[in-house]
């Protein structure tokens, strides 16, 4: 098993290099990388919007472990008033699909609470990437 993780600045534009972290790891020709890039940037989003990591000076971890071609990525954030992570009932609101997303792509994710921040984690495996295989 191989891990990594760095921290970054909690602005939306980071969000960038959140995602060239997942594919410097996972390696372009990886076949989930595409979705492990997709459900990072959502689930960092959320990180910025719902927690005091999108205050001024705010940090979001994001934390990339490979298993063969198994995928599990966190995103901590530095916690918030926002109530636990959830998938929402309207899916033509204008916002909140990221959750929709990550429930619809991954093999399984769920989320931790402490007093440093609340860690989403999510699990991509071949099979969650293509339900034919």
């Amino acid at each position: 098993m191989t891990a990594q993780t760095e921290m970054f600045p909690g602005l939306a534009e980071e969000a960038r290099q959140a995602r060239r972290l997942v594919r410097r790891l996972l390696g372009a020709e990886h076949p989930l990388v595409d979705e492990a890039e997709l459900l990072t940037t959502e689930v960092f989003a959320n990180a910025i919007q719902h927690s005091a990591s999108g205050r001024p000076g705010g940090k979001v971890a994001v934390s990339v472990a490979t298993e063969g071609s198994a995928v599990r990525i966190e995103i901590t954030d530095e916690g918030g008033a926002a109530g636990a992570p959830h998938v929402r009932a309207d899916l033509y609101a204008e916002g909140g699909r990221g959750l929709y997303l990550l429930d619809a792509l991954a093999g399984g994710w769920g989320f931790r609470t402490d007093r440093a921040g609340t860690t989403v984690w999510f699990r991509l495996t071949c099979a969650s990437a293509d339900p034919t295989a």
